[in-house]
């Protein structure tokens, strides 16, 4: 089973090997160094952060805990329109165990149950793109390079 409890100050080290291990193969591909790399990560982490932050000012921080062990992050913004899914994250032991697609499951029962749909943003070289749309997302908006993407439950038929 797998909780959510909300994110804290000290969870940031977490939170950032979380968004690091998202990003590792791609930045190692570039050939730069640890520190280069590291470096570089970290920027973008902490950029990361405060774009969300401005966008999404009462977004839900959470952290996603296995059996007791922290696996991920989630980041949510519900309003009385629709539930935003900013991020999901899973550390690469724990991808690819259904553990995605079990939250959004629940996160669309709960949408339905308050009438919203779910909303995302993905850019379009992620492989999640096919997750979501198994589940039912279609495309609603295109912002090269991301996709925007939506659930309406029984709404889109």
């Amino acid at each position: 089973m797998v909780t959510l409890v909300d994110a804290t100050t000290e969870d940031e080290a977490f939170l950032y090997e979380v968004y690091r291990s998202t990003r590792h193969e791609e930045v190692t591909a570039w050939g730069w160094g640890d520190e280069e790399r590291d470096g570089f990560l970290r920027m973008q982490f902490d950029l990361q952060q405060r774009s969300y932050r401005l966008q999404y000012p009462w977004a839900q921080y959470s952290i996603l805990y296995k059996q007791g062990v922290r696996i991920g992050r989630i980041i949510l913004d519900e309003s009385p329109q629709e539930i935003r899914l900013i991020d999901i994250s899973l550390l690469p032991e724990y991808r690819n165990a259904g553990i995605g697609t079990a939250f959004l499951k629940e996160l669309q029962k709960r949408a339905e149950t308050h009438g919203k749909p779910v909303r995302l943003q993905v850019i379009r070289s992620n492989p999640a793109i096919s997750l979501y749309e198994r589940l039912g997302f279609y495309p609603v908006e295109n912002q090269e390079p991301y996709a925007v993407m939506e659930w309406c439950g029984n709404q889109h038929e």
